[in-house]
């Protein structure tokens, strides 16, 4: 059963080519979607205007920037976002621990409603690709390392692909949020994800939030296939 008995909760990545798009994807998937997430391509080009535009429709936003800079950078990044309404907020923990406390303190202050959430190793990314870079530890290994630096400099919450969520679950704080991208129904291409696992697996195994862009936003009904894994989640949790 999923170790963290709060619901397992969707977010859609609504990583579309226009404004237009995405608004109509909201209207095609429904009322049962409260969570969006705005990704880089999202905000650079609708801004913050896009994002109290959702709230104001009673959506709850996901801000993925993946927040990557010298501490002093960071923190007054998080401050020009002050008085958004941002429910979850993203950064690289490989930022450091010093970054990482400097934006804590920095979404204390200016953004206390929201919660700060420590990116760990891409789903994109692999064993080889880590390497590449100069890691040789495993992509396992090298979560499990940086969720435990970026808990303990004071984040909210992890970003994990689900094959982690196993072992973050037993050596992580209970009131630690785990967001999982990486989430592929059965019959979904994974495309460029090399982490990936299904929406009722990664439940079972305590992912607070699945992120899922593609196999709701590329099939021709939205609506249906969100539904779908809303009836997953439900046949879980019975």
């Amino acid at each position: 059963m999923n170790t963290d008995q709060r619901k397992t909760e969707i977010i859609l990545a609504l990583d579309v080519e226009s404004r237009l798009k995405a608004k109509d994807i909201l209207s095609d998937v429904g009322e049962d979607l409260r969570w969006i997430k705005i990704g880089l391509q999202t905000y650079l080009r609708d801004g913050p205007d896009f994002i109290r535009e959702l709230a104001d429709g009673g959506y709850k936003v996901f801000l993925d920037l993946k927040l990557h800079d010298i501490p002093n950078t960071v923190a007054k990044a998080i401050e020009s976002l002050a008085g958004m309404p941002i429910g979850m907020l993203t950064m690289h923990s490989c930022a450091g621990s010093e970054c990482i406390r400097a934006a804590v303190a920095a979404a204390g202050e200016h953004l206390p409603q929201t919660k700060l959430l420590g990116v760990t190793v891409l789903t994109s990314l692999d064993d080889a690709a880590l390497k590449e870079i100069g890691i040789a530890d495993s992509a396992e290994t090298q979560v499990q390392r940086l969720a435990g630096m970026a808990t303990l400099s004071g984040v909210d919450g992890i970003v994990c692909s689900p094959l982690e969520l196993e072992p973050l679950r037993r050596i992580l704080p209970a009131e630690i949020s785990l967001v999982t991208p990486g989430i592929r129904p059965s019959n979904a291409a994974q495309d460029e994800q090399k982490r990936v696992m299904s929406p009722a697996a990664a439940a079972q195994l305590g992912a607070n939030f699945l992120v899922i862009g593609r196999p709701i936003l590329s099939s021709p009904d939205s609506r249906k296939a969100f539904q779908s894994i809303l009836m997953e989640l439900s046949e879980e949790a019975s």
